[in-house]
């Protein structure tokens, strides 16, 4: 190895090699960093615009849109990243990740600059700048050009990169704050008929079908989001031939306008095949007078709102296909690649041995280069684009001098850019010259013997130790890179000095310290302190005699280290974080209910407040303990005739009837007077069970087949007929918060009620007796057991639940049933349902049905069993234990 690594021809190349092998690394390790990071808005930062914001809610994840809402659940904007998707714009050395805020007409409300990958002080150059982010305010994306934005003088590439990727990420793409609703592949086929397949690109979607593209579909919104009708906007549906210049049908979406106007024009098929047949230009730059196109009889108003729709969406679209082929480089970048071509003279042709030639040249590079565009390659620079990519299209002039400083080295012995291009070693050399110009007039003898000193003072033995400074620099900074520690690299150089507006302290205590040494010693900066001269100086040939040395072995097992070190990173577990949870507590229906949130809560006393009202409109709807709900006094009245009723009421005896058809009349929430006469229900309780004679008489009014369901009525077929929701409306009541919670995009929590529970998320929750676990996944649960509320008379323990059929408490051996459902009203009545039944029966009917439900039984005393369905145990992880 080492006699074919002596080569010539290979040794530079696998200098060469490092380097960019160790560039991947920093970049495919800065990409997992940034994977593991994520990207999420709190509330904390969305009231920084929106001071109403109570949640905020991603509902695009494709397009990074976060949808900002207040505690009554109306939109107040939306807050999107420019980051992920403008990554590909850097500035310096680096993309920006800009967080934009737009309110609900679709213009920019505000802007904060979350993160940089360009260096601290050019940053904080353009936040010191007001008027710069400022500029961008109040400009509406889907309906005027982007504002003129000027560069901040010293962070001028940084500046426009931030510029560029708020309008790239904005212009042709901004969403939709009216026409939310995702576009349906049933509504493309009304415009395709043989498509299969839709894909969203920008804000265009792609039609296939089967493997074949037929074309496009545009959608009007949000284009036309402002242009009102009669009453208000109408979105619009465009097909485009693949061509994507034809317009080959129009259709009409969704409309805040009138409906019977809206239909009117969905029915005049003439109005909308006028667009037919043009193409986008056309469409674009369509004037409705000249071409003769007259709004609808009747709906004139909606009509021309439709086509002024069509046309803005028309001109977006043909702004958006402007592509960066377009741009040409600046005149900054053509003076870069003149500065590099004078380069290549000075350093291959006589020149270099004029000395009023040479010295011309580094006052060129100090003036130009160094003051004028501070465009000096430096280890901040490289390790920016090693991590974000190279800025190919916003400084080509840097990546043109950064190649010639790699490759000429490469295939020469000639340090290109340290000893041609860098203004901060032509002011180092043009002291150093200053200095022994003014003691020209010593003999040759003098010079020479201050040669000789100069050569002995940096060979002294502190000063050897400080050639190992650069290379230490140079492991530091890969150190940094690799381990995702966010730290500034240009303050362990003194080439940003050179952009005075923007320079940190650091680099210009570092640049003048190496420029005063140089004085003294000659290229004190470059020897002693440099890292990005290390880099190069390491990749330079030295002709046919270059060998394996010790820079090579050290570049060796730096990179076994970083590989080493982005295994071990990613090997080592990540530790995800655990939101805390919030929770909320009360009374209702006379039980505890608890709500825990795993979400922001930003107004923890409105969202408590909100959660009670909502309980507690529940329980007057469904009540028949309180004596002024409209289901006590449909219980109190004794005659046959419809009766209007809360529409809960309604909806849950429907949903009643059904489980109790199903269950064959051993749910019935018609039991109602027999748990009166037990003494089960509303006070007055009795201490004896009822003899059979009472029973029997309260018979013919209980069954469920015995309520009739009129319009918006029920009507007893027995008068003495009462309602007891008691085994649904616990249920029920869990979904009615659960709902107001979805609403308000709430999507990590567990609301709890009696014992019947519903969650959203991954939730373990426990079930009582015995003791056990059970892991819930967006779905609820609901537990109807025989072991509480019982009451005995003399020797004897009667179960406080009902069977409808008999009359009479339950007396097998079944402890308790808990069902799992989609909603928790089906679970609660479904839970009482199959407990009633027994395990036997209950046990055949969830199979029957598919129900996950798991019984607990008590064969004989002391020993508990469980029993579970078929659906239970392949969608559950409920784990037994042992009953004490």
């Amino acid at each position: 190895m080492r006699a074919v690594l002596s080569t010539p021809n290979l040794l530079p190349f696998y200098r060469l090699g490092v380097v960019i092998g160790l560039s991947l690394l920093i970049h495919y390790q800065a990409r997992w960093f940034e994977q593991q990071r994520g990207s999420t808005i709190s509330v904390r930062q969305a009231r920084k615009f929106f001071p109403t914001a109570t949640r905020v809610q991603l509902r695009d994840v494709e397009r990074g849109l976060h949808y900002i809402t207040d505690s009554h659940g109306d939109t107040l904007g939306l807050l999107l990243n420019t980051s992920p998707q403008t990554d590909n714009i850097i500035g310096y050395s680096g993309p920006n990740d800009v967080l934009i805020a737009l309110d609900t007409n679709g213009a920019i409300a505000g802007l904060q600059l979350e993160r940089s990958g360009d260096t601290e002080d050019h940053v904080d150059l353009i936040m010191r700048d007001p008027e710069f982010l400022r500029a961008f305010l109040a400009w509406r994306p889907n309906e005027s050009p982007p504002p003129k934005i000027h560069g901040v003088a010293g962070a001028t590439l940084t500046s426009y990169a931030i510029a560029e990727a708020i309008q790239q990420r904005l212009a042709g793409a901004a969403p939709s704050l009216r026409f939310t609703e995702p576009l349906k592949l049933d509504e493309v086929r009304a415009l395709f008929t043989n498509a299969t397949r839709i894909v969203p690109d920008k804000q265009r979607f792609l039609v296939f079908a089967q493997n074949e593209f037929v074309g496009y579909v545009l959608r009007t919104s949000p284009q036309a989001d402002n242009v009102a009708g009669y009453r208000g906007p109408t979105e619009a549906l465009v097909a485009v031939a693949p061509d994507a210049r034809t317009v080959t049908a129009v259709r009409v979406r969704s409309s805040f306008d009138t409906p019977s106007y809206v239909d009117q024009i969905r029915d005049d098929d003439y109005y909308l095949k006028l667009f037919q047949g043009r193409t986008l230009d056309e469409l674009a730059t369509l004037d409705f007078k000249k071409e003769k196109i007259e709004g609808v009889s009747g709906a004139t108003q909606t009509s021309f709102a439709i086509a002024e729709g069509l046309k803005r969406r028309a001109a977006a679209e043909l702004k958006s296909r402007v592509r960066a082929s377009d741009w040409r480089p600046a005149t900054r970048d053509w003076g870069l690649a003149g500065v590099v071509a004078g380069s290549l003279l000075m350093a291959f042709t006589p020149l270099r041995g004029k000395r009023s030639v040479r010295v011309t040249w580094q006052l060129l590079l100090i003036v130009y280069v160094g003051i004028v565009n501070s465009d000096l390659l430096s280890l901040s620079l490289f390790a920016g684009w090693a991590t974000n990519g190279l800025a190919l299209k916003s400084a080509p002039g840097l990546v043109l001098l950064a190649a010639a400083a790699l490759l000429v080295p490469l295939f020469s012995r000639r340090q290109l850019y340290c000893h041609q291009i860098c203004p901060h070693g032509a002011a180092q050399e043009l002291l150093g010259t200053w200095r022994r110009r003014r003691i020209g007039a010593r003999t040759v003898t003098s010079a020479r013997d201050e040669a000789s000193s100069a050569e002995a003072t940096v060979r002294a033995p502190l000063l050897r130790w400080f050639t190992l400074l650069p290379v230490v620099l140079v492991v530091f900074a890969l150190l940094v890179l690799l381990s995702g520690w966010r730290f500034d690299l240009a303050n362990i150089e003194g080439f940003d000095a050179w952009s005075w507006r923007a320079a940190g302290i650091a680099t210009i205590v570092i640049a003048t310290i190496g420029l005063i040494a140089s004085i003294f010693v000659p290229q004190a900066y470059c020897r002693f302190g440099c890292p990005t001269g290390a880099i190069l100086n390491f990749i330079r040939s030295a002709g046919r005699g270059d060998r394996w040395g010790p820079r090579d072995s050290v570049a060796l097992f730096l990179v076994i280290i970083a590989v080493a070190a982005v295994a071990i990173t990613h090997a080592v577990p990540r530790r995800e974080a655990v939101p805390a949870v919030v929770t909320f507590q009360g009374r209702t229906m006379g039980t505890m209910w608890s709500v825990k949130i795993r979400d922001e809560v930003a107004d923890a006393r409105a969202l408590e407040l909100a959660i009670s009202n909502k309980l507690e409109w529940c329980e007057q709807m469904t009540s028949h303990w309180r004596t002024n709900t409209e289901l006590s006094q449909f219980n109190r009245v004794r005659d046959t005739n419809g009766m209007f009723v809360p529409w809960p009421v309604i909806s849950l005896a429907r949903k009643s009837a059904e489980i109790s058809r199903a269950s064959e009349g051993a749910f019935d929430i018609t039991v109602g007077p027999l748990v009166q006469l037990w003494g089960f229900g509303p006070p007055p309780r009795r201490t004896d069970p009822p003899g059979n004679g009472e029973i029997a008489a309260l018979q013919p009014a209980v069954g469920w087949q015995k309520i009739e369901f009129l319009d918006g009525q029920l009507r007893k077929q027995h008068p003495a007929l009462g309602i007891d929701l008691s085994a649904i409306a616990p249920g029920w009541a869990v979904d009615q918060v659960a709902e107001l919670l979805e609403f308000r995009g709430y999507t990590n929590f567990l609301v709890e009620s009696g014992g019947e529970l519903r969650a959203r998320g991954v939730w373990t929750i426990a079930i009582e007796h015995p003791s056990r676990s059970c892991t819930l996944s967006n779905e609820s649960i609901g537990t109807s057991g025989t072991y509480r509320q019982n009451y005995k008379s003399g020797a004897r323990e009667y179960s406080h639940l009902l069977d409808p059929r008999t009359g009479r408490p339950v007396a097998h051996n079944t402890v308790s049933v808990s069902v799992r459902h989609a909603r928790c009203a089906d679970a609660d009545a479904w839970a009482a349902a199959l407990n009633v039944m027994g395990v036997e029966a209950g046990l055949a009917l969830a199979q029957k049905r598919n129900l996950a439900a798991q019984f607990v039984v008590q064969p004989e005393a002391g020993r508990l069993e469980i029993l579970t369905s078929s659906a239970w145990s392949n969608g559950s992880s409920a784990t037994p234990r042992p009953s004490e």
